[in-house]
């Protein structure tokens, strides 16, 4: 008799066998949406600002083409300047590198930029719409980015949340939630979540799960980020579970065994 290890095994087994014998493309949906920005409002060098965006989100802003610039809807117009992942190349001075290893070949430089050849401004920052080079040592607010997949399957937000901890891991693991490369998303409630409000226009449900979580007695981001907002201490009993409105709105106290599309990021 099959155990449930072994059974799974076995469905991964078929499962990319078909996908290898059909040429079919794998988890395609994380691959055309524009990305989620997030400013982070503390000044930082830029090498303290890549440090940061790494650990906490994916990188520092890259963008790969005009939508993905769109998306971030000038998140940076009430700091002037902000960071965003773009370096000069130490071996050649007339080229720049994002900083997560993208090739892009897309750009916004102001008019007049970039105007130093001398290896004294060799990173990047984001002056409202466009860009200028300055000294890496500078001390500006930046901008991150993480890579978000709206899920249109309806799943209770336990599901949702082993969907995203299992996507892109070793199904073969016994772990699965072991170094996991998604999760379900932390958001702004200031309001600031551009990117989310548009792709969640595409959702089949009226709300999406996101890692909002009542847990231990105490609201908090799945992921580990800290919440800046004071919610409910008493909350109905099952009504455990944030989401997000088609209108941006972040609703807590949601039935965390209703079935919704959600967010993986």
């Amino acid at each position: 008799m099959l155990t449930k290890s072994s059974s799974t095994r076995l469905f991964f087994f078929f499962f990319f066998l078909f996908i290898f014998i059909f040429n079919l493309p794998l988890f395609e949906q994380a691959s055309y949406q524009p990305r989620r920005y997030v400013h982070v409002a503390l000044p930082s060098n830029w090498s303290s600002a890549q440090k940061y965006c790494r650990e906490h989100h994916t990188d520092l802003a890259t963008f790969r083409n005009s939508d993905d610039f769109d998306a971030q809807q000038s998140l940076c117009r009430y700091s002037r300047l902000c960071w965003i992942g773009l370096q000069r190349d130490k071996d050649d001075s007339n080229v720049w590198n994002w900083s997560d290893g993208e090739e892009s070949n897309f750009t916004k430089w102001r008019h007049d930029q970039p105007d130093d050849y001398l290896g004294a401004e060799n990173c990047v920052v984001m002056e409202g719409m466009y860009w200028n080079d300055l000294s890496c040592d500078r001390y500006r607010e930046f901008l991150c980015y993480e890579n978000s997949i709206l899920v249109k399957e309806n799943k209770t937000w336990e599901e949702a949340l082993e969907h995203c901890r299992t996507l892109g891991t070793d199904s073969s693991s016994s772990n699965k939630y072991l170094n996991h490369r998604f999760d379900l998303p932390h958001m702004d409630f200031g309001g600031s979540n551009s990117y989310a409000k548009k792709e969640i226009q595409e959702a089949q449900t009226a709300e999406v799960w996101i890692g909002l979580r009542f847990l231990a007695g105490e609201w908090l981001w799945v992921n580990g980020m800290p919440l800046l907002k004071e919610l409910p201490a008493c909350p109905v009993p099952g009504l455990y579970c944030g989401t997000m409105s088609k209108t941006g709105e972040l609703l807590q106290m949601r039935n965390c065994l209703e079935r919704r599309n959600f967010f993986c990021s």
